[in-house]
């Protein structure tokens, strides 16, 4: 059964023997092709420059510019794309044939012409045609394809560089919270689900949170931002610890989908009265450290993380007071320091925290648990963001 040849593919047919022009014109476009007719060399030339041409049909001897030069020609300006030339002679000795080749044709028929090998050998290239096309579009395609994701990864890289320079300035925005403050954040993705902030009241008092929200990422990121807001307004009012949590509760009650909470540790300072409020909602215990960096204290979580439950009975809100001496410090943390594991998948656990802040002075715990926490777990990446803030009791004696 005959091949049917698409309309789009176009032939252009080269020989200055009109006759044969208006024959092979006539045959191609009953198989069905398109055609186009050049006179002599030259003009096919011009006319694979000029013109959408996917197969030539060459004659040999012809003025201006013979079949072997344009066929030179035509080769040089199709590049990459490949433009079959089949030549048909009068001139079918070996040597004709060789330098036809040479010249860079494809295929050589003789004179006169057999139409039936003609056509053998159109359903032949037709096919191979057909192959480079869909070649050069799936390619294209391809290139395309790489294009818009390249062009979708630079934008989403600009927006996730906006969103960490905004969660950044909200949780930097009230400026430092002073000497002795030591925080440390590591996303597990682009965005920390994590938040460390740390702000003094008008009255002197320090307030520090560290909020680990659910999942990962910016979904996470997201789901942290009400405490922000909430935080730095609050503090700013000198309000208490507890009525300070019950706000940011009510905010995420409002605000996150049911499933998502966010666990918080939150902690009030007054370095006066040496003494502290601790509130703790899911969050591995708080460590109260000596000067000596062993830990005194443990404050573990009695209370369920915010945006839950509604907190408005006092006992949900209720904070522990803790008295601290000279040199103390308060240690927040969330579980992905406990939880980080070496390449055989033990976790880095209370006891290396333990071990890395005995002993070391505390302006130098926090590297020391970022030495100790890398020699753990070598390179393997974190599956969870990881956190630390670290408060001196009374940083002015520091």
């Amino acid at each position: 059964m005959q091949d049917p040849a698409p309309q789009k593919i176009t032939v252009l047919v080269v020989d200055d023997t009109p006759s044969i022009r208006q024959l092979l014109q006539i045959f191609l476009k009953k198989l069905g092709y398109d055609v186009l007719l050049a006179e002599n060399g030259l003009q096919a030339v011009e006319k694979v420059s000029s013109e959408p041409i996917d197969l030539v049909l060459m004659d040999v001897m012809m003025p201006l510019m013979d079949g072997y030069a344009a066929t030179r020609r035509i080769k040089a300006l199709s590049g990459e794309r490949w433009i079959p030339v089949v030549f048909l002679s009068a001139l079918d000795r070996q040597e004709n044939l060789v330098a036809g080749l040479d010249a860079g044709g494809d295929d050589y028929l003789g004179k006169p012409l057999n139409f039936v090998v003609l056509e053998a050998k159109l359903r032949s290239l037709n096919r191979t045609l057909l192959m480079q096309r869909a070649l050069i579009e799936t390619r294209q395609r391809v290139e395309d394809n790489a294009e818009s994701l390249q062009r979708y990864h630079d934008t989403q890289v600009q927006e996730d560089d906006l969103a960490q320079e905004i969660m950044m300035r909200l949780m930097n925005r009230d400026g430092p919270a002073g000497p002795g403050v030591h925080q440390w954040l590591a996303p597990a993705a682009n965005f920390s689900g994590d938040i460390v902030a740390a702000t003094r009241s008008p009255q002197g008092k320090l307030y520090a949170l560290l909020a680990d929200a659910t999942g990962h990422g910016l979904s996470a990121a997201i789901s942290a931002l009400p405490v922000l807001m909430v935080f730095s307004g609050m503090v700013k009012r000198d309000l208490a610890l507890s009525t300070l949590v019950e706000e940011i509760n009510k905010h995420l009650c409002s605000t996150l989908p049911t499933g998502r909470f966010v666990a918080v540790a939150a902690i009030c300072v007054d370095s006066a009265k040496r003494t502290a409020e601790v509130w703790n909602g899911g969050m591995p215990d708080l460590l109260l450290l000596d000067p000596d960096g062993q830990v005194r204290r443990r404050l573990a979580s009695v209370h369920l993380a915010l945006g839950i439950a509604d907190l408005s009975d006092p006992a949900t809100t209720a904070v522990e007071r803790v008295e601290w001496s000279a040199g103390s410090q308060f240690m927040l943390y969330s579980d992905g320091l406990m939880d980080a594991e070496n390449a055989v998948g033990a976790a880095f656990g209370m006891e290396r925290i333990v071990a890395a802040l005995a002993g070391t002075p505390r302006q130098e715990r926090l590297e020391r648990l970022q030495q100790s926490l890398a020699e753990h777990v070598d390179a393997k990446l974190p599956h969870d963001d990881i956190s630390v803030l670290l408060i001196d009791c009374d940083p002015l004696t520091a």
